[in-house]
């Protein structure tokens, strides 16, 4: 019962003041709110479990070379077999190849990902189809794996979810499978380019094409029941050192690493929403000290009353009780309110985060887990900001309280040290945001307007990606390519039209093993290894790089019996630092793995024809990688991406384009359709996010701070009437007392200040891997900050200053 008499209590004493209520309801919503939605982006990331059945059970395992400085590598089907044959660890393996898929014969030809997938994927995650059935063994036998499992929304999407899809033929790169399943919609898998795989087919190895060197498949395994992961990679080693002495020539210090499923896909993303979860723990902090301070103040203006209610017979205790129940409904009503704000801000990031970027199969919520968290943080902060004006307010002087002008004096000796020291912790603890966001920013800058080697502007993009079945001859596919791409450069608008298999900038890049001719061949595991890509003579006009040395590729490079290949710069000076390699040779090693966008060449000698610019394909990586550039007629690749340098808005050409490939294949789709100043973009879009939240923070930091100096010298300025009166009345002149009320507000964040970047020295260290061209130390931005803050204090302090201008003297020195 006394309780709820302190409830109804508190909440009477609150409804009196709405305007302190409002106050500080905003103030702790931000700093819930901002720590409520973090809190939701690490859950669904770190702690939510796969939506699998025994997620904790669930493995992916890698072939890994070290002294071919390969940490990880997808795995060769041939040894995949030899895994399951051997190993007594898993209940099963299931290997996964991503591929692209075109449909065409019911509706408009589409281009879909997709992949192949062993009989025992779906069993090992414990999916079952909503319609039909899962693949079974007799499915992955050659010329038996002409069927297709669909996506639950693409059954839905393009088949209006006819429930007798089932045993349908689909047309899927010019060949008819059978649909036998469709997967249920609660059914979640990684994306894979950021987009979602909508076809599902079993994957057959030919046993005539199984070939160790072929790295070209991943693989799922799931753990028998009270089988740890270290026990299954104790056996994993040896099965793998088997396989070495059987294999020397193709398995020589290959090796195998089991990790965990789900902390492997979250580990890129912990330091960073580590780092997040930090600076919105910061903000909290600032909110609460700037709360406590304003309930300290209230404490102190209710001293007189709290003091007679003691007088009368309320114990020390149950007054900081009800001090307690009053700060804890305010922060109930900062965590409702923080609900709503998180709420907001949670549907702006799953917009604006990337799934690739925030590994996640479920979109950010608040779930009963966040909830909980909010909970427990408003509890926390009610208790935080209520507990030390309680006990100083418990403990008031009654005899000193009650004397008349005993709550002035009072507070003058020892209530002003406590609000100034609150003052100063927001002041250190914003410092270290601020500058943490001024160095990332600048970071973003520079990487925004480092030069890449290529010209971005007005160049549009569309993928093309050619079914096997239908264009069974490396000639056959060159020539699409060749008629698309001169119907594409007739068109107008086009001022130039090129293509190439992997586009710049993307996550998706290729390399490959060269022999240089005239430089002794490395020691096995050590081989020359570059990045490769296959273009038509237009590429490097179209996108901008310039020929150093050399020439270009033309279209009579069509002969592979005499082969050409153009090199960058920097393979250029690492490989004949002394001499100009046009002329030379070399060979490279494409992978034998069969992907859309590997060519399909003999690895013969190529002759070295010209020398382009380097271009930077990772902004936060200093390192340039060497590259060669083959020609696509002799060198095809399934899959190309078309770009067209425009006259104007690139979109605009979109269509056109659209219809001239049409006019080529009237079955083939096109995809991907971008500008590469936005795929560009895209490539930034991880330090874009994080960027745009620590300065967010940084912000509500700032104003958080800025706040609190506002109401310590405002207080200040209302506790000290009486003396600037007197100054006033002997002739003081205003300049002198503004420059007393300032230098008050001045003095507190000069000693935050000082404190926040000794701090920020420490703590932005753990940003340099975010950073680009600018260090953790940067001198600009631990100048401007500190400047920001002494300006932001002077205007904080200001207007409670203007106020103290226009005391009259003879009220100030009446009224007390």
């Amino acid at each position: 019962m006394s309780l709820l008499h302190d409830l109804r209590t508190s909440t009477r004493t609150l409804l009196k003041h709405p305007g302190f209520v409002l106050t500080t309801t905003l103030i702790l919503a931000l700093g819930i709110g901002a720590n409520t939605t973090i809190f939701s982006v690490i859950n669904t990331v770190l702690m939510r479990p796969l939506p699998y059945k025994d997620p904790d059970r669930l493995v992916m395992i890698w072939e890994t070379n070290r002294a071919n400085g390969v940490p990880r590598s997808i795995v060769s089907p041939a040894n995949f077999l030899d895994w399951k044959k051997q190993n007594q660890s898993f209940e099963d393996l299931a290997a996964f190849r991503f591929w692209y898929y075109t449909v065409t014969g019911s509706g408009e030809p589409e281009r879909y990902q997709g992949a192949r997938v062993s009989a025992g994927f779906f069993p090992l995650l414990g999916v079952q189809p909503e319609l039909g059935r899962n693949f079974g063994p007799e499915d992955e036998q050659v010329g038996r794996d002409r069927v297709v499992i669909l996506s639950h929304a693409l059954w839905q999407r393009r088949f209006g979810a006819n429930a007798n899809i089932i045993g349908q033929p689909l047309k899927i790169d010019g060949e008819t499978f059978t649909i036998i399943g469709v997967l249920p919609a609660s059914f979640r898998f990684i994306r894979v380019l950021n987009a979602d795989l909508e076809l599902w087919m079993p994957i057959a190895f030919p046993p005539n094409q199984l070939t160790r060197e072929d790295h070209s498949i991943i693989v799922y395994g799931r753990l028998k029941q009270g089988v740890q992961l270290a026990q299954a990679q104790a056996e994993m080693d040896r099965i793998t050192e088997r396989l070495a002495q059987a294999y020397p020539q193709t398995n020589s210090g290959w090796g195998a690493q089991v990790n965990n499923l789900h902390d492997q896909a979250v580990k890129p993303a912990r330091p960073v929403l580590l780092i997040l979860m930090t600076v919105v723990g910061f903000v909290l902090l600032i909110a609460c000290a700037n709360v406590a301070n304003l309930l300290l103040t209230r404490a102190t203006a209710r001293q007189r009353d709290l003091a007679i209610r003691f007088a009368l017979g309320s114990s020390r205790f149950r007054l900081m009780r009800q001090l307690l129940t009053e700060s804890l409904l305010l922060a109930s009503l900062g965590g409702l309110t923080g609900l709503l704000l998180a709420y907001w801000a949670i549907d702006i990031l799953n917009a604006v985060v990337p799934e690739n970027r925030a590994p996640r199969l479920e979109k950010f919520s608040l779930d009963l887990r966040v909830l909980g968290f909010t909970l427990l943080v408003s509890i926390l902060v009610g208790v935080i900001v209520g507990v030390i004006p309680g006990l100083r307010a418990s403990r008031l002087n009654l005899s000193e309280t009650l004397k008349e002008g005993g709550r002035v004096l009072s507070e003058a000796r020892s209530g002003r040290r406590l609000r100034n020291l609150f003052v100063v912790l927001e002041i250190t603890l914003a410092v270290p945001l601020l500058i943490s966001a001024g160095l990332l920013l600048r970071s973003s800058l520079l990487l925004q307007n480092v030069d890449r080697g290529l010209n971005l502007k007005d160049v549009l993009t569309m993928q093309i990606s050619l079914p096997n079945a239908k264009y069974t001859t490396a000639n056959q596919t060159a020539a699409f390519y060749q008629q698309t791409l001169q119907r594409i450069q007739a068109e107008p608008g086009v001022e130039s039209a090129s293509a190439v298999n992997v586009l710049p900038l993307t996550d998706l890049q290729d390399a490959t093993a060269v022999t240089i001719e005239g430089i002794a061949p490395p020691p096995p595991g050590q081989e020359i290894t570059v990045g490769y890509r296959v273009i038509d003579q237009n590429y490097f006009r179209t996108m901008g790089i310039p020929l150093l040395d050399g020439r270009h590729f033309t279209e009579q490079d069509n002969d592979e019996s005499r082969g050409v290949v153009i090199i960058s710069k920097t393979m250029a000076l690492r490989y004949w630092p002394n001499e100009n390699p046009i002329g030379r040779r070399l060979k490279p090693q494409f992978p034998a793995a069969k992907v859309p966008w590997r060519p399909q060449s003999s690895n013969s000698w190529l002759n070295i024809v010209g020398i382009v610019g380097d271009v930077k394909e990772e902004a936060l990586n200093d390192e340039i990688r060497p590259e060669i550039y083959v020609p696509y007629l002799q060198n095809p690749s399934s899959l190309m991406n078309i770009l067209a340098r425009s006259t104007s808005d690139p979109l605009r050409l979109a269509p056109a384009l659209r219809r001239q490939v049409l006019a080529v294949d009237s079955d083939q789709p096109v995809s991907n359709i971008n500008t590469m100043e936005n795929v560009f973009s895209e490539s930034l879009a991880e330090p874009k996010v994080i960027t745009s939240l620590l300065a967010t923070f940084a912000g509500l930091a700032l104003l958080l701070a800025s706040l609190g100096v506002y109401s310590v010298v405002s207080y200040s300025v209302a506790q000290r009437t009486h003396e600037i009166g007197i100054r006033m009345a002997v002739g003081a002149q205003q300049r002198h007392v503004l420059g007393l009320i300032v230098g008050q507000g001045l003095k507190l964040v000069l000693a935050g200040v000082a404190f926040g970047v000794a701090t920020a020295l420490a703590v932005t260290r753990v940003l340099s891997n975010l950073l680009f061209g600018v260090t953790a130390t940067d001198p600009p931005v631990f100048v401007f900050v500190p400047l920001l803050l002494v300006a932001v204090a002077i205007l904080a302090s200001y207007f409670p200053a203007r106020n103290a201008l226009k005391v009259d003297p003879i009220n100030a020195l009446r009224n007390e």
